[in-house]
């Protein structure tokens, strides 16, 4: 079942597409491309509407079932997938880090792919790149600005076509809006422009297989439609976890990568076949559980810790729930008995609550990885720190305040997750208390991986192993 806001969202979607289908550039429907959310950043109103009853009135279309909404993304993938084109000979795999999220560690990403059989594909060069340049990597990287032609005519025929559709639908909520036309003409350009990047690209150089950080953008979605028109496998890498739906829905690589069974289950929940979902976990989580970098004595002297008391980490976001978080320190101030290490994200100044507790410290920019193995219980939000800590064996600790599209990720974690500050500043003080609840804690935390995060071998292995298994017969990858 669909929440309000859910059914909605995915409505409009639906209306964007019906309206706009006839959209094309190169045989290909643009709205399917589109990067659909930032369509409406600047219309306030509606993004508050969404939540709304009575805003399923104002659309044309109601989606009732998510897998019907999948249906559409992947018939309009099958329509652009060609296989019998046949691949250039000694392919090779490209990187393409669409908004940064491949996260891949500079060392596995060279103990995995080597230069002679990988590439790295990037947007725009930047001023002083050379002519030829390597990642730090090792790898060389391709541009696609360099793949570019001149297509304003075609460009300014598509945008009066946008103009005309939405001159029909003015009292649609979301096309009558000024901000629309501006966004949707702006992604029209740019997806007309990486259509033809993309193709010439794949053109001039030998492919096997494409790993992508993610399709939800414009800039990926649309190189994996033209890779599917050239028989070039793709591969999409899960960036976090699914905490909300609407980030990794609608499903468009050849094999979505995941971390573990929720996924799967999930996937398999909106339509996608069994094939194009596989457990391969996070080439960046191998780090996880490596030889410490740093010793318990060095950095309880480098944050300023009292090396007699408990270690909790706290992460946060910025000043998201900072009102929670207050409570809670609040629920341990007097006790006297921990040290707070505060880790923000993305930030790496200093937290303002740690100017407000006496026993709350900066992490000082230490890496995630660096700090779990000397801290004793780990305290965040819905965020994926949560699953990295109970992959490095520590007690998790969650504050739930859910996204209206939350996937529900943590749940089985039971009342190791709190909606309440006062009751998961108590649940941790009653695990340093109780063997037996600590007991139960561990029971939980292991189930919760098997089926989360079964690590059967290292992540890297298993994408190389999917890789070589998807480019079968199409030269070394």
């Amino acid at each position: 079942m669909m929440n309000t806001f859910e059914r909605n969202f995915w409505s409009l979607y639906v209306d964007f597409l019906e309206a706009f289908s006839e959209v094309k550039y190169k045989g290909i429907s643009i709205p399917y491309l589109c990067h659909f959310r930032s369509l409406f950043t600047n219309h306030h109103e509606l993004k508050q509407n969404l939540s709304s009853e009575s805003f399923s009135q104002q659309l044309y279309q109601t989606v009732q079932d998510k897998k019907l909404f999948q249906q559409r993304f992947t018939e309009f993938k099958k329509m652009h997938t060609n296989n019998k084109v046949k691949r250039k000979a000694n392919g090779k795999v490209a990187l393409y880090n669409a908004a940064n999220l491949l996260r891949f560690p500079i060392e596995i990403t060279k103990k995995h792919f080597k230069p002679e059989h990988s590439f790295v594909i990037r947007d725009i060069r930047g001023k002083t790149t050379s002519p030829r340049p390597i990642t730090a990597e090792g790898l060389p990287a391709y541009f696609l600005i360099d793949y570019d032609e001149s297509i304003d005519h075609h460009v300014e025929l598509i945008q009066k076509q946008v103009a005309g559709i939405i001159e029909k639908h003015k009292k649609h909520p979301l096309f009558g809006h000024p901000t629309f036309k501006e966004a949707f003409n702006a992604q029209v350009e740019r997806i007309a422009h990486r259509i033809i990047e993309s193709t010439n690209m794949i053109k001039k150089l030998p492919i096997s297989c494409i790993v992508f950080s993610s399709t939800h953008y414009y800039q990926s979605r649309t190189l994996a439609i033209v890779a599917a028109r050239h028989n070039i496998p793709t591969i999409c890498m899960q960036h976090g976890i699914v905490g909300s739906e609407n980030g990794y829905m609608p499903k468009i690589a050849d094999v979505d990568a995941v971390y573990g069974h929720f996924e799967v289950d999930w996937f398999k929940s909106i339509g996608v076949a069994d094939d194009g979902v596989k457990v391969i976990g996070h080439p960046r989580f191998d780090l996880i559980n490596k030889e410490a970098t740093i010793t318990k004595e060095t950095l309880t002297k480098k944050l300023g810790l009292d090396p007699k008391k408990k270690n909790i980490l706290l992460i946060v976001r910025g000043n998201a729930y900072i009102k929670h978080w207050r409570k809670l320190l609040d629920e341990w101030d007097g006790h006297d008995q921990y040290n707070v290490i505060i880790k923000d994200f993305p930030a790496q100044t200093p937290h303002p609550l740690t100017e407000n507790y006496d026993f709350a410290v900066s992490s000082k920019g230490y890496h995630l990885y660096t700090l779990l193995p000397h801290v004793d219980v780990v305290v965040a939000y819905l965020s994926t720190v949560g699953l990295e800590a109970m992959i490095a064996g520590k007690p998790v600790f969650l504050l739930s305040i859910p996204a209206p599209t939350y996937s529900g990720y943590y749940d089985r974690l039971g009342q190791m997750v709190q909606k309440e500050p006062v009751g998961l500043a108590n649940l941790v003080n009653r695990y340093f208390v109780s063997e037996k609840f600590r007991a139960k804690e561990s029971s939980k935390r292991k189930k919760f991986l098997a089926y989360a995060y079964p690590n059967v071998k290292s992540s890297g292995q298993r994408l190389i192993e999917l890789i070589a298994e998807m480019t079968k017969g199409q030269g070394k990858a």
